[in-house]
């Protein structure tokens, strides 16, 4: 069975985001149940159209288009979710914050905030309809006409929370006709086009609706790596894999699956494509290879490292890698597991980005196991929040940065361990001497490595393959030698040490 999926038609992601509640399980009437994830189109065994994998879970909240009668295990999802849970946080924040302004004076006040916008747009669909307004006096309490210390919320069976209808639009003709992501705009009860999935978590995860706004994960991410990275792939294709196709570079003598890391949500592009599919559309090729002229294409459609690859839209609370091969989320047991399946070995064994397995400094040939800080992960140091109100913690971290500018300053997540530590200057220590011996144990390994050409010197050889083991660990990781820098430093003396031994022998 096929359904056309949701064309990817903008910057930041995919539309549909995973065809999400499309790809379903199994079948409610009388035609094939595979058992397996696939798409669904109506069919006679159907009276709705839709696939069923159960029963509908209780949501707590009104349905406008009765989504969970289908896409059971999505709104399951959902159900657990914040996304299902901002009743509370909303009447806590007017309790806390607005006490004495009215419902008005909350949105188009000296200091607005549009709470129904992101907390539940489609609240605005109660009681028949009623504005924005209306709605925060429908659903919290006041005291003259203004909120008190003592609001509370009210008429919570007709809170929707942050609903399906809130990111997806779904056509007339639905289920024969797939949904589209939009943002439903609750101050004109309609919906926005959005440019794609990272876009329409901006309207409320950033600035893309509210200028002065606080909530500035969108924001820190478009402007990290993360959310910049198509040139980046172009430029390695065209340096060092000119000549090959794109079959070739995910799948030949040495593979390299920019997709799976650089965009995995770029498969869902133009309906669904492989990774090779997805390298040839977004990159362009001269009679199927890759040249030095190998250049950006489609660069609307290009997803970046999506706010949808390291967060199940449907369970967003807990991190979970995308992968780009089965077109499926794998649940992480903590956040450094979805770090290293990018910057790290934890999906590709022979990567060499090894910034992950460094940091846990066990897999030296000849060298001790040696950790710095156990217990202190990726996310500990690469998105710290820092103080309330600063921009680090508006970002939730998105940043990815362990110094993040601030007005007037910095946040600087080594301070919260080490007060007292000049973090740039130790940084930059650490790295002068990382580099220095880096650059004696390459040339060294180098140079046996041609003393032994040819050669059948099973302890010689030995020799050299530790070496060239130690050294690929230590340059493989992308910090410059900061990250676990004793063990880092311990590979690369082990390296050279072994390598001097061969030239020595020679």
């Amino acid at each position: 069975m096929t359904r056309d999926l949701p064309r990817n038609t903008g910057k930041g992601g995919v539309l549909g985001v995973l065809a999400i509640g499309l790809l379903v399980a199994g079948c409610r009437g009388g035609g094939e149940d595979t058992g397996a994830t696939l798409p669904c189109e109506p069919c006679d065994a159907c009276d709705t159209g839709g696939p069923d994998t159960g029963t509908p879970p209780d949501t707590g909240a009104p349905a406008l288009l009765g989504c969970a009668d289908c896409h059971v295990s999505e709104a399951a999802a959902e159900a657990g979710s914040a996304h299902r849970a901002t009743l509370d946080d909303v009447a806590a924040e007017l309790a806390e914050e607005r006490a004495g302004q009215t419902p008005d004076e909350v949105l188009n006040g000296d200091d607005p905030e549009d709470c129904i916008a992101c907390h539940a747009p489609t609240a605005v669909f109660a009681e028949g309809g009623m504005s924005e307004s209306e709605a925060l006096a429908y659903f919290f309490t006041t005291t003259d006409g203004a909120f008190s210390a003592d609001t509370v919320a009210q008429n919570a069976d007709d809170w929707p929370h942050v609903a399906c209808e809130a990111c997806h639009e779904a056509p007339d003709d639905h289920p024969a006709a797939s949904p589209s992501l939009a943002w439903f705009d609750a101050r004109a009860a309609s919906y926005q086009p959005v440019s794609g999935s990272s876009a329409l978590c901006g309207n409320c995860h950033g600035s893309e609706q509210f200028a002065d706004t606080d909530h500035l994960t969108w924001d820190a991410w478009a402007a990290s790596g993360h959310g910049d990275d198509q040139q980046d792939v172009a430029d390695e294709l065209a340096e060092e894999r000119a000549g090959e196709s794109p079959h070739e570079v995910v799948t030949g003598d040495d593979p390299e699956d920019c997709i799976a890391c650089h965009a995995p949500t770029a498969v869902l592009a133009e309906g669904g494509m492989s990774e090779e599919a997805a390298l040839a559309w977004f990159f362009t090729t001269t009679d199927g290879v890759f040249t030095a002229d190998t250049a950006v294409r489609n660069g609307d459609a290009w997803p970046d490292v999506a706010c949808t690859a390291c967060h199940d839209p449907h369970s967003p609370d807990t991190p979970a890698y995308f992968n780009s091969s089965t077109r499926d989320y794998e649940a992480v047991a903590e956040p450094d597991a979805l770090c290293g399946r990018c910057h790290g070995s934890l999906r590709f064994a022979s990567t060499d980005h090894l910034s992950y397995d460094l940091r846990l400094g066990t897999e030296g040939i000849g060298v001790d196991d040696d950790q710095l800080m156990p217990g202190v992960s990726c996310v500990d140091c690469h998105m710290s929040t820092g103080e309330e109100d600063s921009f680090a913690a508006m970002t939730h971290g998105h940043a990815f940065q362990v110094v993040v500018e601030e007005d007037g300053g910095t946040t600087d997540a080594c301070l919260g361990c080490h007060p007292t530590m000049d973090s740039q200057a130790v940084i930059a220590e650490f790295q002068a001497e990382f580099a220095a011996l880096d650059a004696t144990a390459a040339a060294d390994v180098e140079a046996a490595e041609a003393a032994l050409a040819g050669a059948g010197d099973a302890e010689l050889l030995a020799k050299l393959e530790e070496a060239r083991h130690d050294l690929a660990l230590a340059e493989g990781d992308e910090s410059g030698g900061f990250h676990n820098h004793d063990y880092a430093m311990a590979l690369l003396q082990d390296a050279e040490d072994r390598a001097r031994e061969i030239l020595a022998a020679r």
